[in-house]
């Protein structure tokens, strides 16, 4: 799954608010740079340190240690939630799919907006 035009209007076309949609498109992002990245064992998410060797092989990321810092904050949240994914899928994080990802996106959505919830006042 690449991130190209496609994944963006499948993403684009689900009923998902706009918010929910732009962390979707950020995961999806993620885990096509995860899968880019040397060091992940098998289908495994590649190590930490994987991940900041591949960060600082990249030149306007390398430039900017503040945006370094950032980014690799983010990629460790990224793992963390594909990992949980793929965990109840009983699916290794890098065999995920697009179809994976909105499915628990519309599900997560979904469950927020039930009504009748008891956290609602």
């Amino acid at each position: 799954m690449a991130i190209d035009a496609t994944v963006i209007e499948r993403i684009d076309a689900t009923l998902l608010p706009q918010m929910d949609r732009h962390h979707l498109r950020l995961l999806a992002h993620c885990l096509e740079s995860f899968r880019a990245m040397e060091g992940a064992e098998g289908d495994g998410l590649p190590s930490a340190a994987s991940r900041r060797r591949w960060c600082e092989q990249q030149p306007v990321v390398a430039e900017e240690p503040s945006f370094l810092r950032s980014l690799l904050h983010q990629l460790d949240g990224a793992a963390e939630q594909l990992q949980s994914l793929a965990d109840s899928l009983n699916k290794a994080p890098l065999q995920l799919s697009l179809d994976d990802l909105i499915h628990a996106a519309e599900a997560r959505c979904h469950h927020q907006i039930q009504p009748g919830r008891a956290d609602e006042p």
